[in-house]
């Protein structure tokens, strides 16, 4: 008998399966609850952004940049439209949706922007969704782009978005004031900067869903922020003043050429309004990170420290009108003159007021301070030592007044303020501190040397006395502009203090008139115009010798109801070249007085004829252009003038096709004209001689030498200043405009 083993109950296997098979599901449901709880309420917010962003795109749209004009309304700087060119790597497709090969998308855009091929196959192999190709892309590039993207048929990945660029239609005006942005049309440097929350605007966007390859679904989804562009802002800058200074100022670099820097000032002292603000160096706006006007060579730049670069370029761009700070010499005098006046410490014309041995014992511990004369100008008034700068007539004159006085009124003048911070950095004058203010510090300071201020301080300081008194805060913006609903907010003038009485400001002023009339001023002189000024001439400390001198003039016109006044300064100068202030920029404040005075309407006063050159021995060069060669010669040789032209075959037939110097310019009798009988004819060059220190006479036979002719400005004395400079090439035949004025013995 065969026993069988008993089998297991199926039903109980099931129910076991079955519990097993629950509690596996009750424990995978329980795992994606939590997963799903994770999701919600840890990744929730960046998993929705994600979606947000897959389904939507985001278009910022750039405001336009606010527009700087200069007080009549010239473009100074504006915004222009361009694009930025951008990438989304993993949604490049042909038009038939296959994916276009990273090699083909590198070569082809290296060619057309300023990327070279491995960079873009970094870009885009970088793993990012956006990368950007070029910014600031003018339209011929884009064009460029179009053509090639519809010659491939790539439909998408590549975009163009608008934007803009900002553009200066001068270059190079008044670029060290106005400054420039950087990439992402923000302020970087001097009015572009310190303005940059008024010119800037507020970007809008645009916000739409798209699919996969980022193509609009649907209009209806399609949110719009608009921009809100940047506000425009007017200056009191003048472009023909500026012009006027930036060139006189460049001309002052070429002549002396020893110097380092330079700066011009223009102000109205009855508003504060600037009407020029000039600097050089300079450099070209639109492109302010070039070696070009740095004063180095390309290979000389590229062969620099990146650190030595960047300190090139901010020294560059720097405004030292506002951001610089130097001795400003003898021109301070002017200031301690208005103070001692005011004190009731001593009167413009008292004879024996002050005596000069050539130097003075201010401490008998220390050697005595000399004069900048070796000759003593012994018994003097004050208007005589202002006449002379005599430095220690204002020595003896600080004693008097004495340091905390002095200190007061140095702050009434704001000279212990920052002036000009809404144009640039700006810096507080930098004095002894008072409780340091021994006899010798306070000597030193009374004659203008030993501390320091801006060029935009001692303008404002000065232009306090010429405004009856009055100190008024200097002022670069006149109006506010709102682009999008045209209204306008005008700066309005301030006028901060009255620092001395009207009485004491005519007296100072009075003798600033004599300073240029028959002191170290005489050759800022304008004729027909009264002009009131001061020359400065500051030196290194021995420890800076290589600094060089500062030399400086600032003049004031007309003397009654001053309207105009100019700082000129070039810095650096060698001890062993020309460097006292009346002679080096004396000169160059009369040709832009001399221009800018009739320009703002301001008339002539004055009848005198003592240097003006004599309009009757002036003949008037007539037009031979296409008149027959013989008969040019014989018109303008009977007119006196000498004739130089090429041999030809025949004179009758040859024609004139050009003359040297053109017709209607005026020249005495014995001047030299050039003519030219074909386009192609070579035309002769020399270079201008030196003819400063000359006489007329001197003057005229040193050019008529080198077949150059002359236009005089003046009789009595000798050349001050010629234009062009010398050893300017130009053509044969060419008129050189010369200053004629009374040599100066004093120039300090």
């Amino acid at each position: 008998m065969v026993k069988k083993t008993p089998r297991k109950n199926s039903t109980d296997e099931m129910t076991k399966r079955l519990s097993f098979v629950k509690w596996f599901a009750t424990l995978l449901f329980f795992c994606v609850v939590v997963h799903l709880a994770y999701i919600q309420f840890v990744d929730g917010e960046e998993l929705k952004r994600k979606a947000y962003n897959n389904q939507n795109l985001n278009q910022l749209i750039s405001p336009n940049r606010g527009t700087i004009y200069d007080a009549k309304g010239e473009v100074l700087a504006q915004s222009i439209a361009v694009d930025t060119v951008s990438l989304n790597p993993g949604m490049l497709v042909y038009s038939n949706n296959k994916d276009v090969p990273n090699n083909v998308v590198a070569e082809g855009l290296s060619n057309i922007f300023n990327v070279t091929y491995e960079e873009m196959i970094e870009k885009l192999e970088s793993g990012k969704s956006v990368v950007i190709v070029e910014k600031k892309v003018d339209k011929e590039k884009v064009d460029k782009l179009k053509k090639w993207m519809a010659d491939n048929k790539i439909t998408a990945g590549i975009n163009v978005d608008e934007d803009s660029k900002r553009f200066y239609p001068y270059n190079n005006l008044a670029s060290n004031l106005i400054g420039f942005c950087g990439t992402e049309n923000t302020g970087r440097t001097g009015l572009e900067e310190r303005w940059n929350r008024v010119l800037t605007g507020t970007a809008g966007k645009v916000v739409t869903t798209v699919d996969l390859h980022k193509n609009p679904i649907s209009d209806e989804d399609e949110q719009y922020i608009a921009s809100e562009d940047g506000s425009n802002i007017y200056l009191t800058i003048d472009v023909l003043i500026q012009s006027t200074a930036e060139k006189y100022l460049e001309q002052a670099m070429q002549e002396n050429p020893t110097a380092k820097s330079g700066t011009c000032i223009i102000m109205n002292p009855q508003n504060g309004d600037i009407y020029a603000m000039a600097s050089n160096p300079t450099y070209n706006l639109n492109s302010p990170s070039s070696y070009e006007a740095t004063g180095y060579t390309e290979d000389e730049w590229k062969a620099l420290p990146a650190e030595e670069r960047s300190a090139s370029l901010l020294n560059l761009w720097k405004n030292k009108a506002v951001s610089g700070t130097y001795e400003p010499g003898s021109t301070f005098k002017l200031i301690t003159a208005a103070v001692g006046l005011e004190e009731g410490l001593v009167t413009t014309d008292k004879a024996g007021d002050f005596y000069c041995s050539g130097s003075y014992v201010v401490d008998p511990d220390e050697k005595p301070i000399s004069c900048w004369r070796p000759v003593p100008h012994e018994s003097q008034t004050l208007r005589d030592a202002l006449q002379n700068s005599c430095n220690p007539a204002f020595m003896q004159l600080g004693q008097r007044i004495g340091a905390s006085t002095l200190y007061k009124y140095f702050d009434a003048f704001g000279l212990f303020d920052e002036v000009g911070s809404d144009i640039s950095k700006a810096y507080e004058g930098t004095f002894y501190d008072l409780s340091d203010m021994g006899p010798v510090e306070l000597a030193t300071t009374s004659f203008g040397q030993r501390f320091e201020v801006s060029p935009l301080q001692l303008i404002s300081a000065i232009s306090a006395i010429c405004n009856e008194g009055v100190y008024v805060e200097p002022r670069i913006v006149n109006k506010v502009e709102n682009t999008d609903t045209g209204s306008i907010e005008i700066i309005d003038t301030k006028d901060v203090r009255q620092v001395i009485s009207k009485e004491t400001a005519d007296k100072v002023k009075d003798m600033m008139q004599s300073v240029v009339v028959k002191g170290t001023g005489r050759q800022a002189a304008v004729e027909g115009y009264s002009i009131g000024g001061k020359s400065g001439t500051s030196e290194p400390i021995a420890a800076n010798i290589e600094e060089g001198y500062v030399a400086s003039f600032i003049a004031a016109s007309p003397i009654e109801n001053t309207q105009v006044v100019v700082l000129f300064m070039l810095e650096g100068l060698s001890k062993d070249a020309e460097h006292q202030g009346g002679t080096v920029a004396g000169p160059y404040v009369s040709k832009i007085l001399g221009e800018v005075l009739p320009y703002l309407g301001v008339a002539s006063t004055s009848n005198t004829k003592e240097d003006s050159k004599d309009e009757d021995k002036l003949v008037s060069i007539p037009n031979v252009k296409d008149k027959s060669l013989q008969e040019a010669t014989s018109l303008l040789q009977n007119l006196g003038f000498k004739v130089i032209a090429k041999e030809v075959d025949d004179t009758n037939t040859a024609l004139v096709y050009d003359q040297v110097p053109k017709y209607g310019t005026s020249l005495e009798e014995g001047s030299v004209i050039y003519l030219y009988t074909s386009e192609d004819e070579a035309r002769n060059m020399v270079k201008v001689p030196n003819i400063k220190g000359m006489t007329a006479k001197e003057a005229t036979n040193a050019l008529k030498a080198q077949n150059l002719n002359i236009n005089i400005d003046g009789t009595v004395g000798v050349v001050i200043t010629q234009d062009p400079i010398f050893d300017t090439e130009v053509e044969a035949g060419s008129v050189i405009d010369v200053v004629i004025k009374k040599e100066l013995v004093d120039a300090h």
